[in-house]
This record gives C-alpha cells, sequence and structure tokens, in this order.
C-alpha cells in the first residue's frame, strides 16, 4: 500500500479527488431530480383524492372512475407525462389513487 501512494504523484491525487467530487455531485442531482418529480406526484394525486371525496361529498358516492372526474369535476390529467392507477371497491369505499410519473 504504501509503495502505491507513494508511486502516485501530486496530479493522478488531485484527478483522483476530482473525480469523486463528481461522482458525489452526481449522485446529489439525480437524488434532487428524483425528489421533485415524486413532490410532483405526490401533489397530483392529493388534487385527485380531494375531488373523488368532494365528488363523495356532493353525490353519496365515490366516482367509478378517472374519466368521471376530468367530465364532471375539472380535474386535468396529463397521460403523456404520468400514469394514474385509479382502482375501486365499491361506490363507498375510497379508491386506491396512485399517480406515477412516465
Amino acid at each position: 500500500m504504501r509503495k502505491l501512494i507513494k508511486s502516485l504523484n501530486s496530479q493522478s491525487i488531485i484527478t483522483i479527488l476530482i473525480l469523486v467530487v463528481i461522482i458525489l455531485v452526481s449522485f446529489q442531482a439525480v437524488d434532487r431530480i428524483s425528489n421533485d418529480k415524486d413532490d410532483r406526484s405526490a401533489a397530483i394525486e392529493k388534487v385527485i383524492i380531494k375531488a373523488a371525496v368532494q365528488c363523495y361529498a356532493l353525490e353519496g358516492s365515490y366516482p367509478p372512475n378517472i374519466e368521471y372526474l376530468t367530465e364532471n369535476y375539472g380535474i386535468i390529467i396529463d397521460e403523456s407525462q404520468y400514469f394514474y392507477f385509479y382502482d375501486t371497491n365499491g361506490s363507498n369505499i375510497a379508491p386506491n389513487i396512485e399517480v406515477i410519473k412516465r
């Protein structure tokens, strides 16, 4: 190990340190970007859930599908950027709603 350290010159050590810093910064950037996407998906989910609860309060049953919310409650969905999962278990049980970035 000592022979390896002695054989490395200062330029090699600086290069290795710079590479390590670049790798760490890259991982942080990727993590931040993925968290931003998760935040947007969660915000969209909350809006759809609120609309479903509003439908339940006004009509006495949860909407049968997400298209019902778009037609009657003004929800705008962007299927080119997100996957929307809307699973109903009955008209009086809250649906399982999930939004995932494509």
